[in-house]
């Protein structure tokens, strides 16, 4: 039965390419050249195609090279990006492999800053990150001050010093930074419970390749594969207890 079942596997990834081109960001905890099997991302990715008889080479890239290399087919594959209706008209996408929930962050003190909806806001100091894709009604409101910096540990240290109200941004990216930077200040911080929004995470083909289709249709099946066996949530659990 077992000989049975690994042919049939084997017969459902029916290998297009002996390689794959996977252009990515580098964006710890989920991808990095120094990080544990390159990071979360990273992992996930690998263990799919490699269960579909595709070897992927991961090259890193800032994300305007990632975006366009993919886009033009320079690169095969984006291996991280999130989906929209403007992307959705150049790009194929496969079934999401991560989400990423966006929370705000505060100082543990100000017992009286929650968030439940988009006015418990007004007024307040908030700490963002440039050409960072929130909520419309966030980035569009008025009624709250944003405060925009280029990286989520600057965010983090000026909450630490009471220069802004509020920081946030992906939750387990959050709990890496403050763990590899700023281990001293975990206990007086808190996640707040309520997202902000959520991010459905996916690899990303160009409708201009002629084997979009095949390429994500082998990467989501391998990716069922991972959730109905156990692997994916192994690999999940191994990489979240590094950083939290």
């Amino acid at each position: 039965m077992k000989h049975f079942k690994l042919f049939a596997l084997l017969l459902t990834f029916s290998p297009l390419a002996l390689a794959l081109s996977i252009v990515v960001k580098e964006e710890h905890p989920y991808i990095g050249s120094q990080l544990l099997n390159q990071g979360l991302s990273i992992e996930l990715i690998n263990t799919a195609f490699n269960r579909a008889a595709i070897k992927p080479t991961i090259v890193y890239e800032s994300w305007p090279r990632a975006y366009e290399g993919g886009l033009i087919g320079i690169y095969d594959v984006i291996g991280s990006i999130w989906k929209n209706t403007e992307r959705e008209q150049d790009f194929a996408f496969s079934e999401p492999y991560l989400f990423h929930e966006i929370k705000f962050i505060k100082r543990k003190s100000e017992t009286a800053i929650q968030f439940n909806q988009l006015n418990d806001l007004n007024g307040l100091i908030v700490g963002t990150l440039k050409e960072y894709e929130y909520r419309d009604d966030f980035s569009h409101s008025r009624k709250i001050l944003k405060l925009p910096q280029n990286h989520l540990i600057q965010n983090l240290i000026f909450l630490k010093q009471s220069k802004v109200d509020l920081t946030l941004g992906d939750i387990r990216k959050i709990d890496y930074e403050i763990n590899t930077f700023m281990k001293g200040s975990k206990e007086t911080l808190e996640v707040l419970p309520q997202p902000l929004s959520t991010k459905s995470v996916h690899i990303a083909v160009s409708k201009s390749n002629p084997k979009h289709a095949e390429i994500i249709s082998q990467f989501n099946a391998a990716l069922k594969t991972m959730r109905e066996d156990g692997t994916y949530a192994a690999i999940l659990k191994k990489h979240v207890a590094l950083f939290q």
